[in-house]
């Protein structure tokens, strides 16, 4: 491309120039510099400093490219970083990550995780797993915080995330002082997550993957704030330790977590999270029922929290129902049933959806969790539920006089917690003799 006549260009002119080419040389910089034109010069004022910061930041990823160059002289191919996440929070996880990046590795603006701002953070995370030869994340889960201590247990979020790699490190560059002790040759760099660009790499694959995990647990623990916080120590959180008392992910060997938790009785812990642990409406009541029977022995205090927390509960299992039911509703006209009713009430009793398919009337209980669970949506249909619910079904077939269709009591479980929601259709799922 030829060079135009700037002084002949407009402002604007020499703006879309830059545009198109991208970058001055320093000839073109000293002609705008002397240029007669203020706006020009303040052009060419801004363009040395951009070229000025491109050069330092160049700088900066050689330096960080250097120990990985002189590994690389030495015969070794394949160098991995390794660093974590999640050290120092009262909640959650630990979260390590590895990754080996190719020879001449140049990803702009990489650096240690915790000086990039979270968008930053996160634009890097996707180029660094495009980019990467290998990569792995390992955890430790605060169960295992508890029962190794915290240094111990990142060494062992290490050692899972070198696992990982699907391609044997030559040498490992972990940041700190000391190594996991895995199989693998390992070299420890202090302040590693800004000398290396593989540990910095690894720095933003465990800080990303630590914190989608935590908004993750917000869902289940909205009262923690989790979402925010990333389950560190602050005011907001402390406070809500001390009002709900610890979850089942908070670290209980931490001295914080320890110390907030201790100005509640332990009554007030059992019901609080009997309420944070409710997968249904009828769990929830259950709970409410027990806090009532004690309340003239609780503290006034303790009584206004454990309402609010129920409150909370309450709304977000009204939400979990809802979308649960519209996700079962979705599952059964898949399979070709025809919804009769949502919502049904009759007899002192509700039946969630009402669904009808060739001479099969199906009455079926919805089953919404927004956790991990262990047990199959039918064992959570109690006794006593299924004969509310078969009396619910007889006073619908009286008086929609639709005797002549076969009943069927089915439940389908939605977990939300799974990506995608895992829907689970369970017909005849328990029977009753006396209808």
């Amino acid at each position: 491309m030829s060079l135009p006549d700037f002084a002949s260009l407009s402002i604007a002119g020499i703006t879309d120039y830059i545009s198109e080419v991208g970058s001055l040389d320093e000839p073109i910089l000293r002609v705008l510099e002397k240029d007669s034109r203020s706006g020009v010069r303040k052009i060419a004022l801004r363009q040395r400093r951009i070229r000025k910061a491109k050069t330092a930041e160049r700088a900066r990823l050689e330096k960080m490219m250097s120990m990985e160059r002189r590994l690389r002289a030495e015969g070794l191919a394949h160098i991995a970083g390794v660093d974590e996440a999640g050290r120092g929070p009262l909640a959650g996880p630990v979260v390590a990550a590895a990754v080996i990046l190719p020879d001449s590795c140049d990803i702009e603006g990489i650096n240690d995780s915790k000086v990039l701002k979270k968008e930053t953070r996160e634009r890097l995370y996707d180029q660094i797993v495009e980019k990467a030869v290998s990569l792995g994340i390992g955890s430790a889960s605060n169960e295992e915080i508890d029962q190794h201590n915290i240094l111990q247990a990142t060494f062992l979020a290490m050692r899972r995330a070198l696992d990982e790699l699907d391609t044997p490190p030559d040498r490992v560059l972990v940041d700190g002082k000391w190594v996991p002790e895995s199989p693998f040759h390992e070299i420890a760099v202090i302040d590693g997550d800004a000398l290396s660009i593989s540990i910095a790499a690894a720095s933003i694959i465990a800080k990303v993957t630590r914190d989608k995990q935590m908004a993750e647990y917000h869902v289940c623990y909205p009262e923690y704030g989790f979402d925010s916080h990333k389950g560190y120590g602050s005011l907001t959180h402390l406070d809500a330790i001390r009002r709900n008392g610890p979850c089942p992910i908070h670290r209980l060997s931490f001295q914080g977590v320890a110390s907030a938790g201790k100005s509640r009785s332990e009554d007030f812990h059992v019901f609080a999270e009997g309420i944070s642990l409710a997968l249904d409406e009828e769990e929830l009541s259950a709970m409410g029922h027990s806090i009532a029977d004690v309340t003239d022995d609780l503290p006034i205090a303790e009584v206004e929290e454990l309402r609010s927390l129920y409150i909370k509960r309450q709304k977000v299992l009204a939400n979990t129902w809802k979308k649960g039911e519209g996700l079962a509703a979705r599952e059964l006209s898949g399979k070709g049933y025809t919804i009769q009713e949502r919502n049904y009430r009759a007899a002192d009793g509700e039946i969630d959806l009402i669904a009808l398919k060739d001479q099969t009337i199906a009455f079926i209980e919805v089953k919404t969790v927004n956790a991990p669970v262990l047990v199959s949506p039918e064992t959570w249909v109690t006794p006593h539920k299924q004969r509310q619910i078969a009396q619910v079904a007889g006073a619908y077939l009286r008086n929609n006089r639709e005797s002549e269709l076969v009943p069927r009591f089915d439940v389908i479980g939605v977990n939300l917690s799974l990506s995608p929601p895992d829907v689970r259709h369970i017909e005849a799922a328990f029977r009753i003799n006396d209808r």
